[in-house]
Parts: C-alpha cells; structure tokens; sequence
C-alpha cells in the first residue's frame, strides 16, 4: 500500500508542471600558469565547464527557466558554478538562487584566466564583494543575494535585489540592493545602491573588530561602444560603521577591450 501512495503522489505532483526546452553547451580551457612568488612557480591548469540552460512557457503566456553551470578544474570534483531559476511576463522577471545584486547593474569584465583577481579590486564594494574584503564572506556569512526582481521598459531597467532565507547565510545578516541602467545607443550608464547589515562580530578579522556592521554602498556605472573599442567604467563609495568606528573607502576600475577582425 505504500508503495502505491507514494507513486500515485509523484504523479499527482508532476502532473501539473510546463516542460521547458533544454541545450546543453560546453567549454575548456587548458595551459600552464607561471607565479613568480607562489611555491610552484610553473604549474599545469585545466578547466571543462558544462552549462544547461532551459526555458518554457506555461499556458497562462509566463516564460519560465533555469540555468546551471558545472565545472571541473585540474579533474577534480565537479563543483556546481551557479544555478538560477526565474519566470517572467509583462510583470518582468523573478529570478531565484545565484542571483546578480542588483546594485551591479554593469560589472567590469574579467581578465585573464585564474588568480589575478583583477576584477575584484576594481569592483571590491559592489555586490557581494564586500564581504570578501572585509572577511564577513567566511564561516557561513555572505552578502550573496538570491532573490531578484528586475523590470525593463525600452532603454531603462531597475532592479530590486536582497538575501530572504537565512539558510542562505548567516542569522543576523541583512542585504539588499537597487540599480538602474540605462541605455542610448552603444553607451550606458547605471547607478546603484546597496545596504549590509550583520548584529554580529565579522569572524577571525584582525582590522575590522566589533559588531554592529553596517555598511552602505553606493556606485556608479558607464560605458560604451567605440567601433572596436569597448570601454566599461566603475565608481563605487562605501561608508562603513561597525560599533562605534567608521571607515571611508572609494574604488574605480576603468576597462577597455579591443576586438580586432
């Protein structure tokens, strides 16, 4: 008899769901790396990366879908690289899981391939970046979002971002972010805002002691298309308070990429 309830529940429960149209895609990278300061200064690095994204639409007209990323380094584990899940209409779009801040409304591009981290410095407030700087991204605490509304109308879309299950991270953590983007033509500009909260001492840091961490973000994004050239500009403003001490930073990252034939 239990078997017979349980099967007629998996029916009863997958009865109801839209199928969604699924591609898989794929990429690896493979060379040496050379680290003058590191203990193997020449090292052999490999990276695969499987990617499966999915899309649907159900009978009330609302598209739905989801992404997943899996990688493989130096054939390791496979190791899941983001997954998000998102329905959307005339409303705009709810995403779910790994998620953009929405104060990130355009982020500088990466360069190069593994540890030189050149994109962080540039981007160190924006995001969930903070919580690396400031060490509060370790022992189960993040500033990662996973909820995302974003709605766009013509040139101009806004984003409403923030972190609503503490499963996600740590109890006593609170973060959510805004941005805008607007575009004309090949060029853009964005503005963004976001708001960090934690009522607990940031774990094993040396410089940022005390509890009561609250930090507020503000950034400004532009950028464009010169034939060839593409430019990507970043300013960011970040007051911070924990206990009783504020701390001022400011960072900026300018991008340029040349595509030649």
């Amino acid at each position: 008899m239990k078997k017979i309830l349980i099967a007629t529940t998996a029916l009863v429960a997958t009865a109801g769901f839209a199928q969604a149209d699924v591609a898989v895609s794929g990429s690896a990278i493979a060379g040496l790396a050379y680290n003058s300061e590191g203990a193997e200064k020449v090292r052999l690095l490999s990276k695969a990366n499987v990617a499966f994204d999915a899309s649907g639409e159900t009978d009330g007209g609302l598209s739905f879908g989801f992404n997943t990323n899996h990688i493989v380094t130096n054939n390791g584990t496979v190791d899941n690289d983001d997954t998000t899940v998102y329905i959307s209409g005339a409303f705009g779009k709810l995403s779910f899981g790994a998620v953009a801040e929405a104060d990130e409304v355009a982020g500088l591009s990466d360069i190069g391939w593994d540890g030189l981290d050149v994109d962080d410095v540039a981007e160190a407030f924006v995001g969930d970046e903070l919580g690396d700087l400031t060490n509060a991204g370790k022992d189960d605490v993040s500033f990662a979002h996973n909820v995302n509304y974003t709605y766009a109308s013509g040139p101009l879309s806004v984003s409403l971002s923030g972190q609503l299950s503490t499963g996600h991270g740590a109890d006593g953590v609170e973060s959510y972010a805004a941005g805008a983007k607007y575009s004309f033509g090949d060029f853009y500009a964005g503005l963004g805002y976001a708001n960090h909260k934690m009522d607990a001492a940031i774990p094993n840091s040396s410089v940022f002691t005390g509890s009561d961490f609250d930090a507020k973000v503000t950034s400004v994004f532009g950028g464009g298309t010169f034939g060839a050239v593409k430019v990507a500009a970043l300013y960011s403003d970040l007051n911070l308070k924990i206990g009783g001490t504020k701390f001022d930073g400011k960072a900026f990252g300018l991008n340029a990429a040349y595509t030649m034939d």
